[in-house]
């Protein structure tokens, strides 16, 4: 082990300044990214440990943890285009074997990613108390749904693979709950001015409705009369709408410190899941960063 650290110590000092400089920025990034990792995913476990759960019907309007199942909305299905699958959520990397002449005979294969996606479509959360709206835009999706498989028969070769979340499946979610009344307060006016929008969208339809004198143009009394009717017609689509459900959505937060989780895992999984990793960053985090201090004392000449 020692002659192995003093034969490496002798390559470092070999090493050009310009090159010393470039190892040591490289393995500061490596140190910096191990941090901000350990950081990030000790802080995700402490918050799913932390936030406790609520139920739908009776979640406070902020940043909330729900568990329940996962399911369809109505209207048309959401399918996985790589293998058909029906779904709630998917996503999928596509890739290509990519061969590299590495010369002196030598032949390197990798895989390059040359098609990836996510789904966007929103789906229901349901907990038994009620459902709720889950839009999975910028979501840390972690699923036990993986699939990979490979199509050998085209060239170059191809590999997929597909994460999905199922109807019915266990869903955990942590993230901003909304939820969205029927009518605001400014929705009478906005409507009205729509509706006068339409209206004038067809001059000779609004002449024959209020131009009462037929001189060919509205006068004051008769713009006053449509803007009447409009309004009208604006009450009669809030009173509609007062009677609808409103509307319970969960979606990432504005606030970077909250982040926005989908889950099939447990809640005891997915808190393992993040300690795990954010272990591991601090194991490699001394590791790297012990390596970096001990190339600048040999660069340097401290013993």
């Amino acid at each position: 082990m020692q002659d192995w650290l003093a034969s490496l110590s002798i390559e470092i000092n070999k090493l050009t300044v310009t090159e010393f400089y470039i190892a040591a920025a490289v393995l500061s990034v490596i140190v910096t990214i191990l941090f901000y990792q350990m950081v990030k995913h000790y802080k995700y476990a402490r918050l799913i440990e932390n936030v406790p759960t609520a139920k739908i019907r009776s979640a406070a309007q902020g940043y909330v943890e729900l568990i329940g199942t996962a399911s369809l909305m109505e209207g048309p299905p959401i399918v996985s285009p790589v293998s058909g699958t029906r779904c709630v959520w998917f996503r999928y990397t596509i890739e290509e074997q990519v061969t590299e002449y590495k010369g002196k005979g030598r032949i390197k294969s990798r895989w390059k990613v040359i098609k990836k996606h996510s789904s966007d479509d929103i789906f229901l959360l349901d907990d038994s108390s009620d459902q709720c709206v889950i839009d999975p835009d910028d979501a840390n999706v972690i699923t036990k749904r993986k699939s990979r498989w490979y199509k050998r028969d085209s060239f170059p070769a191809r590999r997929y693979t597909e994460w999905t979340i199922l109807e019915g499946d266990y869903l955990y979610a942590l993230g901003d709950f909304q939820t969205v009344a029927s009518v605001e307060d400014s929705s009478l006016k906005n409507m009205m001015t729509s509706t006068l929008k339409d209206w004038k969208k067809d001059p000779n339809d609004l002449l024959h409705r209020y131009d009462t004198n037929r001189d060919g143009q509205l006068s004051q009394q008769e713009w006053e009369q449509a803007r009447h009717d409009a309004l009208q017609q604006a009450k009669a689509k809030v009173g509609a709408m007062a009677h609808e459900k409103p509307l319970s959505i969960l979606k990432a937060s504005t606030h970077k410190d909250q982040p926005f989780i989908l889950s099939t895992e447990s809640e005891a999984n997915l808190i393992n899941h993040h300690k795990r990793i954010a272990y591991a960053c601090v194991f490699g985090f001394f590791i790297v960063g012990i390596c970096l201090v001990w190339m600048i004392n040999q660069r340097i000449g401290i013993a």
